[in-house]
């Protein structure tokens, strides 16, 4: 398993140098103070190679909670990086390149994670983080794995109370985190009493995110007591939250550096809620899998 997941360390490293190249190339171009450039947003693939290096980092060391969360990055990244090499306005050919060969690494980069998570759940699901360091204590758990016994994952206690308890209080909080920024979002826009007008198409339309906040935490009251169906639902939704913030400046010409600093924070919480939301489902499934093993051992 370590074996499998250098390349893809590999690749999200070359990925950050690509987002630095990307960064350097489009500022020489513009030749304009860096929080100007590209209608605001042309600083965020410095952002995006920090993040990325930071994961790179932390895929390394054995987290399958970001190695997941790598994977939904990819496939933002195949989207951005394309999108914004023609929609932000006229960049360098060397620019316009190097952000295709990110969405190339990047659709790489997503098929390798994919078989590496895939196959480390199909050997021992319950021990993937040991299975996904690059370090020794990875090789050692590897190599300890084929002798296990069939019947050891039934053998698993499930998540104590206080580990449920505390998978309950992450998603709360993580939950009511991204419907603050929404709100702050709508209220940094001028959708206050007395302030512009609301409607339900272009710039008037960012009242809905109130709306969003309130549905996400409707979902989020059912979802932290162990609802499958509000636990899928809450999933769903900060997936296409995480798409709609990411993507909703462009689309409606959003330059002003607060709103979309606010975007930003609201994209990855609504990634950290849609980790946070997995990992409660996979526990959840296990529970009730050893539940059903439990009484024939």
């Amino acid at each position: 398993m370590a074996r499998a997941m250098r390349p893809v360390v590999v690749l999200m490293l070359l990925a950050t140098v690509l987002f630095v190249v990307d960064g350097i190339l489009d500022h020489n171009y513009a030749n304009q103070p860096i929080f100007e450039e590209y209608k605001g947003v042309g600083w965020t693939s410095f952002v995006f190679a920090v993040a990325n290096l930071l994961l790179t980092i932390a895929v390394a060391r054995g987290s399958e909670r970001t190695l997941l969360g790598r994977i939904a990055l990819s496939v933002f990244f195949i989207v951005e990086r394309p999108l914004t090499a023609f929609v932000l306005g006229p960049k360098p050919l060397e620019s316009i390149a190097v952000h295709l060969a990110t969405a190339i690494v990047e659709v790489i980069i997503l098929i390798g994670a994919l078989r590496v998570w895939r196959l480390g759940h199909s050997v021992v699901p319950a021990d993937m983080d040991a299975m996904l360091a690059l370090d020794s204590g990875g090789r050692g758990a590897l190599t300890a794995a084929p002798v296990m016994p069939a019947a050891e994952p039934a053998r698993s206690a499930p998540a104590t109370a206080d580990e449920a308890g505390g998978s309950a209080w992450l998603l709360g909080l993580l939950t009511l985190a991204l419907a603050a920024i929404l709100v702050a979002d709508g209220a940094v826009a001028g959708f206050i009493p007395g302030g512009r007008d609301w409607d339900l198409s272009g710039e008037s339309s960012g009242w809905l995110v109130y709306l969003f906040a309130i549905v996400i935490l409707t979902v989020a009251t059912r979802a932290v007591h162990g609802g499958r169906v509000a636990l899928r639902l809450l999933f769903a939704l900060a997936l296409i939250f995480f798409v709609e913030r990411a993507f909703s400046p462009f689309a409606l010409n959003v330059t002003d550096p607060v709103r979309l600093a606010l975007h930003g924070l609201a994209a990855f919480a609504a990634l950290a809620v849609a980790l946070a939301t997995a990992s409660a489902i996979r526990d959840t499934g296990r529970s009730r899998s050893w539940r059903r093993a439990s009484p024939a051992t």
